[in-house]
């Protein structure tokens, strides 16, 4: 039954080597802006906004201050939608932390949207910051009017005992 035992599990290995290696050497997208953010998570959240290249530097800032490290990734690639948008995601919040609300304070009048409003948004597709019913999907939609704003997006997360960690940057709408 078991003619080639041996010849299956390199075959097995090889394509585990495979898959495992997939995406090591991607090269990053157009229009992706991703960040980290070491906070000391307190009612009045300080924040230290880093390049991504600078990840391996906060790393060694200790385990204490790798709990309550924030890294986001912006993308702003061109949606198939008639206004302008980008989406964000959320690789690393700090244990026992969830997203409260998101901003964008710009040339206009400023969004600030909780949780709960962003997964309203999501549901009927209003423009400000979304979130879709089963949290798969995640962004800011904006009038065509906004490209080209320059502005800053902020995501701040709380403990249930009310701590805030924020993570915020720079950015251009596009």
């Amino acid at each position: 039954m078991n003619r080639h035992p041996r010849l299956a599990s390199i075959a097995l290995v090889a394509g585990m080597l495979m898959l495992s290696a997939c995406g090591q050497n991607a090269a990053p997208a157009e229009n992706v802006s991703e960040g980290t953010a070491v906070t000391n998570p307190s009612n009045e959240a300080s924040q230290n906004t880093e390049p991504a290249d600078e990840a391996d530097a906060a790393a060694d800032q200790g385990a204490e201050d790798e709990d309550s490290q924030i890294l986001v990734v912006l993308d702003q690639t061109e949606m198939p939608i008639e206004s302008g948008g980008l989406t964000f995601s959320f690789k690393k919040i700090p244990q026992g932390y969830a997203l409260r609300e998101m901003q964008w304070h710009g040339e206009g009048d400023p969004v600030i949207t909780t949780y709960e409003q962003a997964r309203e948004n999501g549901a009927s597709g209003g423009d400000g910051f979304y979130i879709s019913g089963d949290g798969q999907f995640s962004g800011f939609l904006y009038p065509n009017e906004q490209k080209g704003e320059q502005g800053e997006i902020s995501f701040v997360f709380s403990n249930d005992a009310g701590q805030e960690a924020t993570w915020s940057k720079e950015i251009t709408l596009q």
